[in-house]
């Protein structure tokens, strides 16, 4: 099968076309450091034959920190600490990349008192929190806390780096017309608002070098009024890959329409624990009407990457509903894709890959239930809670 040939990312070579797709842990230290459960994750994962794993985001800076047990890379100390499990991935066979972030908007509020920064100030309504407007130094600076991050990835051992800009974080922020209402030379139509992420490539590839692969992780769609469309997106796309990019992930959602990006059943139960009567029926009817008009469907990005991939001379990467080897395979033959991209169904079975190549298994286990989503949003950390509801090991 196409799926178990060998494939090259730059100058990177992997044993499969199956990419475990980046997932919040909330297995980190307060320090934003891995931790024994974050090795035994990453372990468990390169075991079960993912040619590629992709880290949940890390933060470039502690501005960016969305949440409390969120891995970072705004620090020297992770080199350190994150060698032993790139070596772990790599004794298995497989080969790891340190996704990198900026939380913008999309912070929890109240993080020791800094401000949650934007491009523009338009409100939170998950978090109901009002970012500042960012100046041009902060994000010029910010631009520089990329190149850092990915240059301590590097040092660690990691074998690539992925740029996530999508799903309403700050770089997707920065391309979305709905978020970046500025009018300076950061915003105001398609090639200002595309400056930051280029930026940020540029600054990135500068600091790690040609040799080094970088990827990305983009919106081709924010599926929101007045958001991010492949109009837009599809150009700067096929930008990215004349600069130099070296494989991008597409996918799409904000925090706000968070089944835009992981379709299937709203755990409303779940993330409405906690909250207040008013803030329950909110998320409960957001949540139910998101899910009644973006239902799931194996591949749900797949017509997208099709009609780009024509004229993207980078590879592709689909993520978005891979259920079953067939269609997974199908997505390769088809020319929609180069590599296929699974979260949820891997944070079940890290063992899938391996089930495929074996041929015992024919589709994921992973339902869709979205209660590991739900979990992490509140706090837990990442793993299947399909069966019981509750924590497994």
């Amino acid at each position: 099968m196409e799926l178990f040939e060998k494939v090259k990312v730059g100058g990177l070579s992997l044993a499969n076309r199956l990419v475990k797709s980046a997932t919040l842990e909330n297995t980190a230290t307060p320090d934003g450091l891995p931790t024994r459960q974050t090795a035994r994750f990453y372990e468990r994962l390169a075991r079960g034959e993912s040619g590629l794993i992709i880290t949940g985001y890390a933060y470039v800076h502690s501005s960016g920190r969305s949440y409390p047990l969120q891995h970072g890379a705004d620090s020297d100390a992770m080199i350190e600490c994150w060698g032993p499990i790139v070596d772990a991935v790599h004794e298995h066979g497989s080969r790891i990349a340190l996704q990198i972030v900026h939380g913008g908007r999309q912070c929890r509020p109240g993080r020791d008192g800094q401000a949650l920064l934007a491009p523009s100030r338009l409100p939170n309504l998950v978090y109901f929190s009002l970012p500042r407007k960012m100046t041009s130094g902060e994000i010029t600076k910010t631009i520089q806390d990329f190149g850092a991050a990915a240059g301590r990835a590097r040092e660690a051992g990691f074998d690539a780096v992925q740029i996530h800009a999508a799903h309403g974080y700050l770089i997707s922020g920065f391309l979305s017309p709905l978020t970046n209402r500025r009018k300076d030379e950061w915003g105001g139509d398609p090639e200002r608002r595309s400056r930051f992420l280029t930026e940020v490539f540029r600054t990135v590839r500068s600091t790690v070098g040609d040799g080094f692969p970088v990827l990305a992780k983009m919106n081709i769609h924010d599926f929101v009024p007045f958001g991010l469309t492949p109009v837009c997106s599809f150009p700067l796309a096929r930008r990215l890959a004349r600069l130099g990019l070296d494989a991008l992930e597409i996918s799409g959602g904000l925090m706000e329409n968070p089944l835009a990006m992981s379709r299937g059943d709203a755990p409303t139960a779940i993330i409405n624990r906690g909250r207040r009567l008013h803030i329950r029926a909110y998320f409960s009817s957001c949540l139910a009407f998101t899910r009644f008009f973006q239902p799931f469907r194996e591949n749900y990005f797949q017509d997208y990457a099709a009609r780009l991939k024509p004229d993207l001379p980078i590879p592709l990467i689909l993520v978005g509903g891979v259920r079953s080897v067939h269609r997974a395979e199908q997505a390769l033959l088809s020319g929609a894709a180069d590599l296929v991209s699974l979260a949820r169904p891997l944070v079940r079975e890290p063992d899938l890959p391996k089930k495929w190549r074996e041929g015992t298994a024919e589709r994921a286990s992973c339902t869709s239930c979205n209660r590991c989503l739900g979990e992490i949003e509140q706090g837990s950390r990442l793993a299947c809670y399909q069966e019981t509801g509750n924590r497994r090991p």
